[in-house]
């Protein structure tokens, strides 16, 4: 601030008038310039010492350190009251002055020390109860010490400056630089020694409208936004626990985010991509001394979205709706707690709350080991509360759960899904399990196809979409044809038939578009053998689709002395004799 520095020559003419005629008038008493100097004399012809003495409007001051010579451009300690005096010697009031700091130092490093006089020409001091009092100057608060030099810096509540590395920490106010000295209030960006980080660093503080630094455990709502101070008023940046948490950090119900260090405002309903804390990462700044609740994320620096409530609390274990989309969100207990989903995700979920991740953002190969269900993904089967679940391809410009039909790119190649649309967050988005308007099978969202090699595929499914006892499996061909039986009779080829007469319901062959095959007569798959199908069931699965006799000879038959017919000829039901249950021709 600009102040009025070190007082103007106020003694004005006249007042040096005014002493000279004093000197004439009194000869042996009043005023006398001896040598340039002046002095005051008594009655008795003395000189007065360590007393005021006025001359028309001004006072003066006799200094017996100068043997009674009149004081000049120098502080005046009379009895427990100081003063200032000009150039001239005159009392100056109303006015701010600046002395040279004698005692300049380490703990002191201000160049000059500033005093306010007041109208009575005493400058303002601290009170006698030692706490920290205010004059308001010009519109601005000052404080001062016993000896009535403004206080700048860090100040304590009794009236002196925190001089020491570390008393900032406990320090009440804060006044400024020296040439400045305001009492601050509100925000302040302060440049401190952090003992703990052997450093100085630049750190926000938030003062009271009494100028008192905010320590705070407990958030502050400060202009909308809520904000936390450490036990040092530090402005509490990034992760912070919540209060009393300490105890279970690993929880991540138990972090709150606070921002950048230049900013501290608590996300509240609103999303941040961060990397979870850990001790001193090169993303974080800071040594939390705790558990993580996400340590492998931590660990790996891996930035992630999470979502903080109205209360800052964070999102976890569950899928919830933001602003009109939904979102999955990592359970506790995980190297990823509280992060968003993201990609085709394999889970189990029950209203709503995720128990498991089993895997996110999957690929083609994990994709077809959950199909399989080999690995890992053995534990979805018999359980209704598995499925997959799509969350978007980018995490940066999507993450919201995908309902309805879906198209999904994983290493090159598309795959078609159907996701529930029902309900709420405890089944919408589930991936459907059944067969769908008697014309498709979804197995755990996706679609039932044959790839362009294959042509066919077999699949076993109980039950529409939607039911939670609905089974569907995937039948491995091979494993069929294992088991093949040879006919009676050779074909008119002269070739010997083999084939898997009817499976009975529930077993349903599909094309390359998923589509299930109503009635076909020798579809040729990828294995040169040959389907026949009957009013969506598969009567049999021939090496051969020649099923005449040779001539003069009885017709190919099963062992039950059924002839082997095409599809469409008869309803006849071709049975190989050996009785094949699921487990013997699944594909897992």
């Amino acid at each position: 601030m600009r102040k009025q520095t070190k007082v103007v020559a106020v003694a004005s003419a006249a007042a040096l008038l005014a002493i000279g005629g004093a000197m004439t008038s009194f000869a042996a008493q009043g005023w006398v310039e001896e040598d340039g100097t002046w002095y005051y004399y008594d009655k008795d012809g003395n000189r007065v010492e360590d007393e005021w003495r006025k001359s028309g409007d001004n006072w003066f001051w006799l200094d017996s350190e100068e043997g009674g010579a009149m004081a000049t451009d120098k502080l005046v300690d009379d009895d427990d009251d100081t003063y200032y005096v000009d150039g001239n010697g005159v009392m100056v009031t109303n006015t701010w002055v600046k002395v040279v700091n004698e005692d300049q130092d380490d703990d002191d490093p201000a160049e000059y020390r500033y005093y306010y006089m007041q109208n009575s020409g005493k400058a303002y001091k601290a009170k006698d109860s030692g706490n920290t009092t205010f004059k308001t100057i010009d519109g601005k608060k000052y404080a001062f010490d016993e000896d009535g030099k403004m206080l700048y810096g860090w100040v304590n509540d009794d009236s002196t400056l925190a001089t020491d590395d570390s008393d900032w920490e406990t320090a009440e106010y804060y006044m400024g630089s020296w040439e400045d000295g305001a009492l601050k209030t509100g925000w302040q960006k302060v440049s401190v020694y952090d003992q703990d980080e052997d450093d100085d660093y630049d750190y926000w503080f938030n003062f009271k409208s009494n100028g008192k630094k905010r320590f705070s455990t407990t958030d502050k709502k400060l202009n909308g936004k809520h904000y936390r101070f450490d036990e040092r008023g530090v402005m509490v940046y990034e992760w912070a626990l919540a209060s009393g948490a300490a105890a279970s950090s690993s929880s991540v119900s138990n972090w709150q985010y606070f921002n950048s260090p230049e900013d501290g405002a608590r996300v509240t309903k609103g999303w941040f991509k961060v990397v979870a804390p850990d001790d001193d990462n090169d993303n974080t700044f800071k040594d939390y001394g705790v558990t993580s609740f996400a340590p492998g994320d931590a660990e790996d620096e891996n930035e992630r979205w999470y979502y903080a409530d109205g209360d800052g609390e964070l999102y976890a274990g569950e899928i919830k709706k933001i602003k009109g989309k939904y979102y999955g969100f990592y359970p506790e207990g995980t190297d990823k707690a509280g992060s968003m989903l993201t990609g085709l995700c394999a889970l189990v979920v029950q209203d709503g709350k995720i128990t498991e991740v089993i895997e996110r953002d999957m690929d083609a190969d994990d994709l077809d080991d959950c199909m399989d269900g080999e690995g890992k993904y053995a534990a979805m089967y018999g359980n209704p509360n598995a499925s997959l679940y799509y969350f978007g391809s980018d995490e940066d410009a999507d993450g919201a759960m995908k309902t309805g039909n879906t198209t999904i790119n994983l290493d090159g190649d598309s795959y078609q899904f159907l996701f529930s649309k029902a309900g709420g967050a405890e089944s919408k988005g589930k991936g459907q399990t059944g067969i769908d308007d008697n014309k498709y099978i979804y197995k755990f969202g996706m679609k039932m196809k044959a790839d362009s090699e294959d042509k066919y595929k077999v699949v076993y499914a109980t039950g529409d979409t939607g039911d939670d006892n609905a089974v569907v499996e995937e039948i491995d061909t091979a494993k069929m044809r294992g088991l093949a039986e040879e006919a009676t009779n050779k074909n008119k080829d002269g070739d010997t038939i083999k084939y898997v007469g009817s499976l009975g319901s529930n077993f349903y062959l599909v094309n390359t578009s998923g589509t299930i095959v109503k009635n076909k007569t020798a579809a040729k798959d990828g294995d040169d053998w040959y389907f026949y199908v009957e009013n969506k069931q598969i009567v049999m699965y021939s090496n051969n689709k020649t099923l005449t006799a040779e001539t003069g000879k009885p017709a190919p038959k099963d062992v039950n002395g059924v002839e082997l017919r095409k599809a469409g000829d008869k309803n006849v039901t071709i049975d190989n004799g050996t009785t094949i249950t699921l487990s013997d021709i699944i594909d897992r």
